[in-house]
């Protein structure tokens, strides 16, 4: 069997110098999300070490460099993930790390399965690869599955419970909570006390009937707020059972769950920084020496993630489809998570461990369980290697343990920056499309502007920053350099767009032949999930790239349904300037809309380009959700409750039948990413059974629950005498 160890810990720069000759051609890696996000620092690290360690080599002898780049737009909500991934590809990225987690990545399965590169997520959930027949998503950290089951068995055959309770506070958890509760029937048991709700309006009579239940451990799934709200609860009661909420350590770290509270709690994580063995403490050593912070599971999955891209490149080269096709042949990998087993497991999972643990009363996590593919590990194979020297798969380099030679990066607030920075020391400094005079020239900085640098030329005589949501060019001549340790080294050498490069007749210039110029930078709704009958407000950034102030103009849009116009007053736009206007509709009924909002809408200003004032804003209007699972497999016989407290569906082998006064029906012409609430039309939903016949993959079904909520369920696959569905429950109707 062949056993990659992974490269953890880094050599001193010097060790790296490449002969002047030698041409280094640089890889850019997407990160899906924002810079900062969870993940996003494992990423840095890895690439960091990598090129710190003289980059990589490919199998034909060319040398590489990574580059991170981020989406022009980072996404907010998970209608915008298409757009980051259309962004990143237009980067001509070889791979893409993201998303972090399942609300982004759920509803772009087939965007992320299409992507054109690997995608390597740091979601969880079971779906992401169950549902992608192409494997083009890699999952870098465990399962939902694998969390819920470890709990289960960590409560129930090493504790001996067998009075658990389980609550849940929000939507993205009921896949969690449906798996743990059907490992508990396995092992012959049901919960003492199951409860779901949307918010805390009645935690203290549900944790009351938690207390009167008797139960001798309560798990808990929701928002680290909710976590404390009822050990609050628990605590004052005097509750003396086991308490387990599974991002506990998060809570605390982000001061969301206090430690007085949480000492004693019970979580579960893809990796804790007290995990023991070699890799795993080099790992949080460079980690801590570099960002002063403490890395989680999300960050361990990322930089696991980029050491065994490095490894592929080295075997395959950058090229697709080779590159992808070799990280599905992925040998046994030793990394931070653990032992890692990718052509083993299959599906495009890349790891498959949780580490059960308990928080102290310092506030750090004590192991007290590690599982690897559902199986708990010996205390022997928790150290992964006995000597801290590793040595590549190849053979071509080796890796000694050192202080980390890696830019530090310090993000506690100071007068000092944490990153590059310039400052514009002359009058006014022009801003260009790329790194030289002959780039066209797209704005203008003034003196004391200060801006982070986000990369540079070759020679570093421009350096790149982000400008107008584009990357933009500054000579280094014009503007002063604050680099704090070192940094600049690690800048990406970025390649400009040679299209944007022109060359002007003598004597005139690009600027506009109009001083005013109106366009819409972005629009934010808030809140992001619009609900009819709810107010909403759609912020709109208008901004002035022209020379002089304008004003006295109108913002609008008309919104849907229901054709809804609504506008509102620009009293003024400074020359560079932008503001923030309000529009605040209200719409009533549901469905997925792109409507145009236009600024100037009346032309009442001359502008230098009338073709800037349209901005597409696609949203979705729709009521909240009760409950949200992604693929639950039913066995013959199994029935289950979708949400509030009574079995609403059950499946027999030959039907998928409605029970205790359900309905159901086939609905068409709608996919489960598009369907919505008023699609789901109760007297059209009058079956109580439907033939397996008709349960062919792809098929949507409408149900009407018990309680009388509308549902909507997808078939995903049956094999076998078994079927796995995925299925969303709205909140109680309007």
């Amino acid at each position: 069997m062949t056993i990659v160890m992974l490269v953890l810990a880094t050599l001193v720069l010097s060790t790296a110098a490449e002969p002047a000759s030698q041409t280094v051609v640089p890889l850019r890696i997407g990160f899906l999300e924002g810079q900062g996000a969870p993940g996003d620092f494992g990423v840095r690290l890895a690439v960091s070490q990598i090129n710190a360690t003289g980059g990589i080599t490919g199998p034909d002898g060319t040398r590489y460099r990574l580059e991170m780049v981020y989406p022009r737009r980072p996404p907010v909500v998970a209608e915008d993930i298409p757009e980051a991934l259309r962004d990143l590809n237009a980067q001509d990225v070889i791979a893409i790390i993201g998303p972090v987690d399942n609300r982004f990545a759920l509803p772009n399965l087939e965007p992320l399965a299409r992507a054109g590169v690997p995608v390597l997520t740091l979601a969880s959930s079971d779906t992401l690869t169950d549902v992608d027949v192409t494997n083009n998503i890699m999952r870098m950290r465990a399962a939902e599955r694998y969390y819920s089951r470890a709990i289960a068995d960590f409560l129930v055959d090493q504790q001996g419970y067998t009075r658990i309770a389980i609550i849940q506070t929000d939507v993205e958890s009921t896949e969690a909570l449906l798996i743990f509760e059907q490992t508990l029937r396995e092992d012959g048991l049901t919960p003492t006390v199951k409860i779901q709700r949307l918010d805390t309006s009645t935690l203290e009579a549900d944790a009351a009937e938690i207390l009167q239940s008797g139960s001798e451990a309560v798990v808990m799934w929701g928002p680290p707020q909710d976590a404390a709200q009822l050990l609050q609860i628990l605590r004052t009661a005097n509750y003396r059972g086991e308490v387990v909420y599974r991002d506990v350590l998060e809570g605390i770290q982000n001061e969301q769950v206090p430690l007085r509270l949480a000492e004693g709690v019970v979580g579960v994580t893809a990796w804790a920084y007290t995990t023991p063995g070699d890799i795993s403490r080099l790992f949080l050593l460079d980690y801590v020496t570099a960002f002063n912070a403490i890395p989680g599971g999300a960050e361990a999955a990322a930089y696991d993630a980029l050491w065994i891209l490095r490894r592929q490149i080295e075997e395959s080269g950058p090229q697709m489809p080779e590159l992808y096709e070799g990280l599905l042949q992925t040998p046994t990998v030793v990394a931070v998570q653990g032992r890692l087993e990718p052509l083993q497991y299959g599906n495009g999972d890349f790891a498959r461990h949780v580490s059960v643990y308990e928080i102290t009363d310092l506030g750090g996590p004590r192991l007290l369980a590690r599982y690897a593919n559902d199986v708990q590990l010996p205390d022997s194979e928790l150290q992964t290697a006995s000597e801290p020297r590793i040595v590549g798969m190849i053979g071509t380099l080796t890796f000694t343990p050192s202080p980390s030679a890696i830019p530090t990066e310090t993000f506690t607030p100071s007068a000092t920056p944490d990153r590059v920075q310039i400052v514009v020391n002359r009058p006014i400094v022009n801003v260009r499309s790329g790194p030289g005079t002959d780039f066209e020239k797209i704005g203008e900085l003034n003196q004391g502007d200060r801006l982070s640098v986000i990369g540079s030329n070759q020679d570093f005589t421009w350096w790149a920053i982000q400008y107008r949501g584009q990357t933009a060019w500054v000579a280094a001549s014009v503007v002063e350099v604050f680099d704090p340790g070192g940094m600049v080294v690690s800048l990406p050498i970025i390649q400009p767009d040679a299209t944007s490069a022109v060359v002007l007749p003598p004597g005139l210039t690009s600027e506009p032949s109009s001083p005013v110029d109106l366009y819409i930078e972005n629009v934010v709704l808030v809140p992001a999930q619009l609900v009819p009958g709810q107010p909403f407000t759609a912020q709109v950034t208008v901004r002035n790239q022209g020379t002089v102030g304008a004003g006295g103009f109108l913002v609008a849009a008309t919104f849907q349904p229901g054709n809804i116009p609504t506008s509102a007053v620009v009293n003024e736009v400074v020359a560079g300037g932008s503001t923030v206007v309000n529009l605040s509709p209200l719409v009533n009924g549901t469905g997925a809309f792109t409507v145009t909002v236009i600024v100037d809408s009346g032309n009442s200003v001359p502008e230098s380009n009338e073709g800037n004032n349209l901005y597409p804003l696609s949203y979705r209007v729709d009521f909240p959700l009760l409950a949200q699972v992604q693929s639950l497999t039913l066995p013959v016989g199994l029935q289950i409750d979708m949400a509030g407290g009574t079995n609403d569906i059950g499946w027999t082998g030959a039907a998928l039948e409605a029970v205790n006064g359900a309905r159901l029906g086939v609905i068409t012409n709608a996919t489960f990413d598009t369907i919505f609430y008023d699609r789901i039309d109760p007297a059209a939903l009058n079956q109580t059974a439907i033939g397996a016949d008709q349960l062919q993959r792809g098929v949507l079904l409408g149900v009407i629950t018990a309680e009388g909520r509308r549902a909507v369920l997808r078939i995903d696959r049956r094999e076998g005498d078994t079927i796995t569905v995925s299925f969303r429950v709205y909140n109680d109707s309007p």
